[in-house]
């Protein structure tokens, strides 16, 4: 059990990677605030059973305030990796999402005093490298100049992730003084319930917010139909579950943590071939091998 984050965190990178091609799925059938509305709600909602008796209740404001900071940078960084997705190839965009682990570890370093030794720093090296090499090849469909207006959402959504993995290491785990919490600890159903709670809330005023003043409305029976978003609403579940509990165990590290869930860019490569009948496959399976050696010597 004492290894149990490890594994923990490698079913959170397979659910994302399946994440990534659903949801590009499914937004050939919704819009893309359809999607993370619906099945962010319908996410919130799995979570109602697995909260009760948690003390979800008896959470004090301090929380409550980083909770909330959370879901706002959320709430920003996937309306920009939905539309990033939206416009590139899904398996392109899975290895320049990875650019969130080097923020994540940047600001694992100075947040919360986690250290990188040489190995790491060959590693962050070998995946800058295969983040840039990897736009050397590119579909058809995906010009250069949509490449290039997709690449300041996915350093939005790649920063504001890294800022969110590092607020869950500091609320969830107990290796932290908790003075600024009143002493009090925070437990995963905890974080889960309020962090989906506020997020449904968030998507459902930026809704409102356009239909006031654009007068864009939501198509819910077209999303009701739409299977992606069920399946969707059960991995991000499960997946943020397994995240949670990983970052409240006193021996996982952002850096660790995050180095170690980018395995599933491969699987995301190979299921954007396999639905969408993607070009340069090999090419950007080879990019990730190498982001993937910088990672296992990181790991070291």
């Amino acid at each position: 059990m004492e290894h149990l984050w490890i594994y923990l965190i490698l079913f959170y990178g397979i659910c994302k990677s399946i994440r990534e091609v659903l949801k590009k799925k499914s937004m050939e059938r919704c819009s893309v605030i359809e999607v993370l509305f619906f099945y962010t709600l319908f996410a919130f909602v799995l979570t109602i059973p697995f909260s009760i008796g948690q003390g979800i209740f008896q959470v004090n404001i301090q929380y409550h305030l980083f909770i909330l900071i959370k879901a706002i940078m959320i709430f920003i960084a996937w309306l920009c990796a939905m539309t990033a997705i939206k416009k590139l190839p899904i398996s392109l965009y899975s290895v320049l999402d990875m650019g969130r682990m080097l923020f994540a570890i940047v600001l694992g370093m100075i947040f919360l005093g986690e250290t990188i030794g040489l190995w790491q720093g060959i590693g962050m090296v070998l995946v800058l490298i295969g983040v840039t090499v990897v736009n050397f090849k590119k579909d058809k469909k995906s010009s250069e100049k949509t490449t290039y207006k997709a690449m300041p959402l996915i350093v939005i959504s790649c920063l504001f992730n890294g800022l969110s993995w590092v607020i869950d290491k500091f609320t969830l785990s107990e290796s932290f003084d908790k003075w600024f919490f009143s002493g009090e600890l925070l437990n995963d159903a905890q974080m889960q319930f309020w962090y989906m709670l506020y997020l449904t809330a968030l998507y459902g005023l930026y809704i409102l917010v356009r239909f006031i003043f654009k007068k864009e409305k939501i198509n819910a029976k077209r999303c009701l139909t739409c299977p992606y978003i069920y399946i969707l609403s059960v991995l991000f579940m499960l997946a943020d579950k397994a995240l949670f509990i990983a970052n409240s165990n006193p021996n996982s590290q952002v850096i660790t943590m995050t180095l170690i869930q980018q395995v599933s860019v491969i699987a995301t490569i190979l299921l954007g071939r396999i639905l969408y009948k993607e070009k340069h496959v090999v090419y950007r399976i080879l990019c990730a091998l190498l982001i993937i050696c910088g990672i296992v010597l990181s790991v070291i």
